[in-house]
């Protein structure tokens, strides 16, 4: 048992960086990205939508296990940054390979988001959240980054892996409300339910059909892209995909305060474009991660081998959290 020891640990650390899930934590100072100057958010009540049975609410403030991201590689892709913008990076894994895409934001734009009001709630959910991912000002941005993304691969599909990854590897956000995606992009960081919403913005404009996922119940949010029904998350024509950190497509099995994800939940189309084709591929993955997982103490020699592979190729291991320190970038 010795020699599984490291390993065991590790899972024991992974389950409780999960169990936080995708609430954010008491409030203290924001954890920013490279290049990027903190500042105070605008403060939104909670949102409240009426139901037959009950109200619901944007995240609550629960206490998160805290565990280092990776360090800012010392060299970052270079970029022209024009006057009164700022240099953001986003790190992502595809095939076990990370990389870097660098985006130039405009401050004037973010200081205008600052003081933006939120989406009507008197339409419902639909149009709430809808109102926060097609607001005009910040899509050449969105479509800015969907370009870059284009240029790391010309496979359509890894394109939207890329967006996946990148969007699982943007840090928790420390707060209680939701904030526009530029805010997200512009600040590096976001509560579930805001990368859930620049995520299905990202694979709308990649040419994917997409929606959130908004469990109600639980208090939290997914995103999703369409898939043949084989793929699709409980009828609903879409596969699931957890943007709190780095999973597979597919992949439900995430433990939060809450234990697991159980109610149906409300569905909201965000692009109606054509399905994720080569998603048996994830499918698979997400089955045998899943299994390995359960039998983790358990596990012979070339077991651990394929469980350890899986992580690679996912940057399983990477964990977001709010009160990292992101080393300064000259």
């Amino acid at each position: 048992m010795t020699r599984y020891l490291p390993l065991i640990i590790a899972v024991v650390i992974a389950v409780l960086v999960l169990v936080a899930g995708c609430t954010t934590q008491p409030a203290g100072p924001a954890t920013v990205s490279p290049g990027v100057h903190a500042t105070t958010e605008k403060s939104m009540d909670p949102v409240h939508t009426p139901a037959p049975a009950e109200k619901t609410t944007v995240p609550t403030v629960v206490q998160t296990v805290v565990k280092p991201l990776k360090p800012t590689p010392t060299t970052l892709p270079r970029i022209s940054v024009p006057e009164g913008s700022i240099a953001q990076y986003y790190t992502y894994t595809l095939d076990g390979k990370s990389d870097i895409i660098p985006l130039a934001l405009s401050t004037r734009v973010y200081e205008d988001y600052t003081k933006k009001e939120e989406p009507s709630i008197k339409n419902g959910n639909s149009a709430y959240f809808l109102g926060y991912m097609n607001d005009a000002e910040q899509q050449p941005y969105i479509a800015a980054l969907v370009r870059a993304i284009q240029e790391k691969t010309p496979v359509q599909d890894d394109q939207a892996r890329i967006a996946i990854s990148l969007v699982q590897h943007i840090p928790f956000h420390d707060g209680n409300q939701y904030r526009y995606p530029y805010e997200v992009l512009y600040n590096g960081e976001g509560v579930c339910g805001e990368k859930s919403m620049l995520l299905a913005s990202l694979l709308r404009d990649l040419g994917y059909g997409s929606a959130i996922y908004y469990f109600v119940k639980e208090n939290h949010m997914t995103a999703g892209i369409t898939a043949s029904s084989s793929y699709g998350y409980r009828g609903t024509g879409y596969a699931f995909i957890e943007s709190t950190e780095p999973n597979i497509i597919t992949y439900d099995g995430t433990e939060f305060s809450f234990g697991t994800l159980t109610s149906m939940p409300e569905v909201i189309a965000v692009g109606s474009g054509r399905p994720l084709a080569t998603i048996s591929s994830d499918y698979q993955d997400a089955r045998m991660y899943t299994t390995l997982e359960r039998d983790i103490k358990h596990l012979a020699a070339t077991e651990l081998v394929q469980f350890d592979s899986l992580n690679a190729k996912y940057d399983l291991d990477y964990y977001t959290c709010q009160k990292c320190k992101i080393p300064a970038v000259a």
